[in-house]
Order: C-alpha cells, then sequence, then structure tokens
C-alpha cells in the first residue's frame, strides 16, 4: 500500500519550525529531531517531506526567494516608469535578503562551511529566476536579458553572503549604499523611447504635385 503523502501545511510547519531554529541556535545545533520537537510532529514526519537536515535549510532559503519573486513580479508589471520600478527591484532584492538573513546572522558561516556547494548552486538558480523577472521590466532595452544579468551580478555584493555580521546589524547603511548602487545602474540602463515618441530617422518621401 502507498504510504502517506506529503502535506504542504505540515512543509510549511517544518519551515517554519526550522527558522525558529536557525535563529536561536543556529544551523550546526539544529537537528531533525529538533526540528520535529519545535513543529510538535514526529520525525518521520520530517523525513516524509525532507530527505536530510541541508535540504530542510536549503528549503528554508527557497520559501524565502519565493516571496521575493512575488514581490519582483508585482513591481515588473506594476503602473509607472521602467526606470523606476527596476530602481525598486533592485533596493527589494537586497534589502528582502537582508531582512531575512540578519536574524540568521550567525548561522550564515555555518551554512556556507556545512554546504557551500549546494548552497552556491542553489543561489545561482535564484539568481536566474531573478534575472528573468528583472527581464520583463526591461522589456523596452535593446537587450532586455544581458541588462537583466549585468544588473543581478551588479547587486550581488550587497547580499548577506557578501557582508560580514557587523554589516547585517545596520539595515540603514545597506539601505543607504543599494539606493546609491541603484541610482547609478539604473542611469545607464538604455531605455527605448515609445515607438510613438521616438524621432524618424527617414524623411518622408516627396510626393511630387499632379
Amino acid at each position: 500500500m502507498p504510504g502517506p503523502k506529503p502535506d504542504p501545511s505540515v512543509r510549511a510547519r517544518i519551515l517554519d519550525a526550522a527558522d525558529r531554529l536557525m535563529v536561536r541556535t543556529g544551523y550546526q545545533k539544529m537537528t531533525i529531531e529538533a526540528v520535529a520537537a519545535e513543529a510538535a510532529i514526529g520525525k518521520g514526519s520530517v523525513y516524509l517531506h525532507f530527505d536530510s537536515k541541508e535540504e530542510v535549510a536549503l528549503s528554508c532559503l527557497d520559501r524565502m526567494v519565493d516571496e521575493l519573486l512575488q514581490k519582483l513580479r508585482a513591481l515588473a508589471t506594476a503602473p509607472g516608469p521602467a526606470r523606476q520600478r527596476v530602481h525598486d527591484m533592485l533596493l527589494l532584492r537586497v534589502l528582502h535578503r537582508f531582512d531575512y538573513a540578519r536574524r540568521h546572522a550567525h548561522s550564515i558561516d555555518q551554512k556556507l562551511a556545512s554546504m557551500r556547494g549546494a548552497l552556491l548552486e542553489r543561489r545561482a538558480l535564484h539568481f536566474r529566476l531573478e534575472a528573468e523577472i528583472f527581464a520583463q521590466a526591461l522589456a523596452r532595452t535593446a537587450d532586455p536579458d544581458t541588462l537583466a544579468e549585468a544588473l543581478v551580478t551588479a547587486t550581488n555584493a550587497l547580499l548577506p553572503y557578501s557582508l560580514s555580521v557587523r554589516e547585517l546589524g545596520r539595515r540603514s547603511d545597506l539601505a543607504h549604499r543599494a539606493e546609491q548602487v541603484a541610482r547609478v545602474l539604473v542611469a545607464g540602463v538604455p531605455f527605448l523611447a515609445p515607438s510613438s515618441t521616438r524621432r524618424r530617422t527617414h524623411p518622408r518621401p516627396h510626393r511630387s504635385a499632379t
């Protein structure tokens, strides 16, 4: 007979519990048993949804990024000038991650030491998904995909795994730096003018008198 199926609500409880434990005790001290106890479920229920402690932690990051992607999509398709939307998206991708990581500051180095390869691979996927959304907001440029990748790469230096623990404690300073970087980057984006306002590059044909 088939075994029990994963339950999305239980999965969410497990991730909530893991997030709380990583805040309180750090990644290294977090165990599957502790996650199960924190979520008030059996250890077997955790393994029904996740194969390992590493997968639990990576899935916590996935969930955080899923929330970020939803917000980026909303900004990318919002009304208003594309330049301002892209500016706001750059700030969002930096500060959304900061707000999550600041609570887990003492776990960052532990995660890198314990699962560096898997973590970097997952981050690369996240960055690609973000770049796809930036490309939507950059549709009125000559090369949206290349520009989107460049903007994501340029702001990666402001993300938590590139910051010290001291810097993670100062949101206002990071917000100021991100604002400066976003302004410079967006100012250099060659947005195309709407077709109705573009200057004609060819003269109108001369009509001969009849």
